[in-house]
């Protein structure tokens, strides 16, 4: 197997770390989760998220890299590239592409089908732990009563299920009644699918503005806030998001169709909770609400309505980010050549970070040497980096290309690394990017948690884990989180990463850890 190493050598004098030469490799030992019992109880085929390697009893002298010196990471594509790559799509699109013809390149082994318009209900996370106060320019309707225009209805979710409803006048204005309900649900004057924007729900916070319902439930003993919407209207506000709407204008119109299909099929794949499906940020898709809509994109929906991405007879979470760099990445998807990716402004760049900026990112000290051990033979240079080691006079990490991209701040995991600061890559454009990758990694900059993508991968609430039994709590020492669900659980820490293990061992190990009190 071919290695990548970089890291020059030089002598730090007057400095002394306990362990061998890391030439010959540390001995792994356990991290802090292991101590406390956790590591015997991971359950057979879980994900090992990173390999820690601590310095051992023997002392030695040690050498690293001195901190200023730079490393050019060099690499293609913007994103996973799991799934279809966006610019790729536009570049298809305008060689003459139909929608369903660049579906079937990047989404292999998958079937076009048609389902009836489904409701969907999000969680709008940034309203995460608040009360929902919303009001409407041509009222509203909560708890079985008409609140009228300008008037805003403002809700606590009760542990029984309902609501508290104080209505005001204006969003701070004075009590004009209040009461409780065993609907928690902020309702339009009229739910039709396509009506004008005064009727649109809107947060005092913000003035976003909403189409279909707005409701506020418990997860555990947190409010969370859920819009409630047909897929279509949805749609209508995640594919500009996530696309680039001016990209009708110029011989793009198929690769936003493609776009409204692939989004359709991951939002209605999606089963993050029994009380929402999916959620409104890049860990799901962006959606800002009835704001962001663009009579192009409404296009690309219409005209794709109830289109789907389907497998054994089940609708495909189909992922997509903005560039693949030439060539998918495989996975759920066969790898393809992406030769309209060629049309990508930035389809190959460079980063420069240094030998002090890469420690303190993996947190091993000063930096000794950055290894590639693995590729995935996919495309030039070898393909995407599957597991690198960071060597440092504090500790060896062994993780995945996908962590170390999301803690350097690279564009994809698909690069090599140099030491110095010269670099080969041609200048380019800059240009307007497509929305947030879908489907991303999980040590990316989205705000869900590695809990909760591994909670997803295994199936959600129809997965083996089944439904939640409490919120996301910290391990006793804060060096991680845990969650219990009524088939298991998962604990996470930074160096083991997500990890699947018997919940009955976790409450035995931690009494009432499954309790939301």
């Amino acid at each position: 197997m071919a290695r990548q190493f970089i890291g020059r050598r030089r002598r730090i004098r007057r400095r002394v770390v306990l362990g061998r030469p890391l030439r010959n490799g540390w001995g792994p030992t356990a991290t802090r989760a292991a101590v406390l019992g956790l590591a015997p109880a991971l359950a057979a085929g879980a994900v090992l998220g990173a390999v820690v390697q601590n310095a051992p009893d023997s002392p030695a002298v040690t050498q690293a890299v001195s901190a200023d010196t730079p490393f050019t990471f060099v690499g293609f594509g913007h994103g996973h590239g799991r799934g279809m790559g966006q610019w790729g799509a536009y570049g298809y699109s305008q060689e003459g592409w139909t929608a369903e013809r660049i579906i079937a390149h990047f989404y292999g082994g998958t079937t076009l089908g048609t389902i009836d318009d489904a409701m969907i209900a999000v969680r709008l996370v940034g309203q995460d732990d608040k009360p929902l106060d919303v009001y409407s320019d041509a009222g509203l309707s909560v708890a079985g009563q008409r609140v009228g225009p300008g008037e805003a209805a403002h809700l606590t979710p009760n542990p029984d299920g309902g609501a508290n409803v104080v209505v005001t006048q204006g969003c701070s204005g004075e009590v004009l009644w209040q009461g409780a309900t065993d609907l928690p649900w902020v309702d339009p004057v009229d739910l039709g699918e396509d009506r004008p924007v005064n009727e649109h729900l809107k947060l005092c916070s913000g003035d976003a503005t909403y189409r279909g319902a707005l409701g506020v439930v418990l997860d555990g003993a947190a409010a969370r806030t859920v819009n409630r919407l047909p897929a279509v209207a949805y749609l209508r506000s995640v594919v500009p998001a996530e696309a680039l709407p001016g990209w009708a204008d110029t011989g793009g119109a198929e690769a936003l169709r493609a776009q409204a299909i692939a989004a359709r099929s991951y939002a209605l794949a999606e089963k993050r909770n029994e009380k929402w499906q999916t959620c409104d940020t890049t860990d799901c898709q962006v959606y800002g609400g009835s704001g962001t809509e663009d009579s192009r994109t409404d296009d690309a929906v219409r005209t794709t309505r109830g289109a789907v991405l389907m497998k054994d007879n089940k609708v495909v979470r189909s992922e997509f980010s903005a560039s693949t760099g030439g060539h998918s990445a495989g996975g759920t998807f066969p790898p393809v050549e992406d030769l309209g990716d060629k049309v990508a402004p930035n389809r190959q760049w460079a980063e420069t970070i240094t030998a002090g900026e890469i420690g303190n990112a993996f947190g091993v000290g000063e930096l000794q040497a950055f290894e590639v051990l693995a590729r995935n033979n996919i495309g030039a240079d070898g393909g995407r980096v599957t597991q690198v080691r960071v060597i440092g006079a504090d500790r060896t990490i062994e993780t995945t290309g996908a962590e170390a991209r999301a803690k350097l701040g690279l564009r994809s995991d698909w690069f090599t690394v140099q030491e110095g600061a010269d670099s080969a890559v041609p200048p380019s454009t800059p240009a307007p990017e497509p929305g947030p990758e879908v489907g991303i990694d999980p040590f990316g900059s989205g705000v869900g948690s590695p809990i909760e993508e591994k909670y997803i991968e295994l199936g959600g609430v129809e997965g083996t884990l089944g439904v939640p039994v409490g919120p996301e709590l910290m391990l006793p020492d804060e060096g991680g989180k845990f969650r219990i669900f009524t088939g298991g659980a998962v604990v996470w820490t930074p160096d083991l990463g997500a990890q699947v293990i018997d919940a009955s061992f976790l409450r035995d190990w931690l009494p009432g850890a499954g309790s939301s009190e």
